[in-house]
């Protein structure tokens, strides 16, 4: 009887895929080293060799580095010149539309990198998050280079906070990874983990994080965590609708002018968010223009079903 074929790659074929990535991250760190760039690795190798084994390893398509504050500068200079580019230039965008990173591709070998500015759900400032998460951090060697990542209790604090960014939809490396998480980590390090929620104003989608998994849901107990989360994780758990978030943006804005400000944001953003918006728009500046044309009807159709999940999201809240 014939055998069936294999489903997906192998393992080999797996690892073999991830050295390309570490060999990037590897080129991307001495850069950063050389101009004086702080990073930590986020997930990529930092996880697989974390909770996984090499007959059963985690693929992954890029990594994740979190860049000290006051080096992001530096650090967009430094990518720009191995041949990057941002998929999305927030340089022109307010703070509170920003996103917890940006992801930087390169044409030439299809080189991703997604530089974080700090972590999803986290309330505190990129400062703030990066004293309290960035050290004490460990070291690995990746693609020869001294790379280092977030210590234990940080790692499997941003474990749950990608699992509540995500939401239970997701599953695949997502699930897998909080489920491994939660079999090898001992009680202790997820406690120090919610100690460093706290101190980051994470504790809300840290809880919801962790329980999207039934033991999981047990340890959340016991270690206090509240049932209650905000609006906006909320949102984002169950898988934002169009125009949602931008009630909660509105809702949070302090007076008259700031939500003006708001609105005419949503509805004018900069040309490179319009792009990856209205992909057309980047064929062309008549296909630019169609695409800011059709910004205001596309914001009004999706307002009434982004406006009822927003409402429902408060009251569960």
């Amino acid at each position: 009887m014939a055998q069936p074929e294999p489903v997906g790659p192998s393992p080999a074929q797996i690892i073999a895929a991830n050295l390309r990535v570490d060999s990037v991250t590897a080129e991307v760190v001495q850069a950063f080293h050389a101009a004086g760039v702080e990073s930590r690795l986020l997930k990529g190798a930092a996880i697989a060799r974390w909770l996984y084994s090499p007959v059963d390893p985690r693929s992954y398509a890029d990594c994740d580095l979190l860049v000290r504050p006051a080096d992001q500068e530096a650090a967009r200079a430094t990518l720009l010149s191995l041949g990057f580019a941002p998929e999305v230039d927030e340089a022109r965008m307010p703070a509170w539309w920003r996103e917890h990173a940006v992801a930087w591709l390169r044409p030439g070998d299809s080189a991703a990198i997604d530089i974080h500015r700090t972590l999803p759900g986290v309330g505190a400032t990129e400062q703030q998050a990066w004293e309290v998460l960035a050290r004490p951090c460990e070291r690995m060697a990746l693609g020869g280079e001294d790379v280092e990542t977030l210590a234990a209790p940080a790692r499997v604090l941003h474990v749950s906070l990608h699992a509540a960014q995500h939401g239970p939809e997701w599953g695949g490396p997502v699930a897998a990874d909080l489920e491994r998480a939660l079999e090898r980590v001992d009680e202790a390090t997820w406690r120090s983990a919610a100690e460093l929620a706290a101190r980051v104003g994470a504790t809300a989608a840290f809880a919801t994080g962790l329980r999207l998994h039934p033991r999981g849901a047990g340890l959340a107990d016991r270690l206090g965590l509240p049932h209650a989360r905000p609006a906006d994780v909320t949102l984002r758990l169950g898988g934002a609708p169009p125009v949602s978030l931008g009630f909660e943006q509105l809702a949070r804005a302090r007076g008259l002018r700031a939500r003006l400000s708001v609105l005419a944001r949503k509805i004018v953003p900069p040309p490179t968010f319009i792009r990856r918006w209205y992909p057309p728009a980047q064929e062309s500046r008549r296909a630019l223009v169609a695409g800011y044309l059709w910004r205001p009807l596309w914001l009004l159709g999706h307002a009434p079903a982004g406006l009822r999940a927003w409402r429902r999201a408060r009251r569960q809240s």
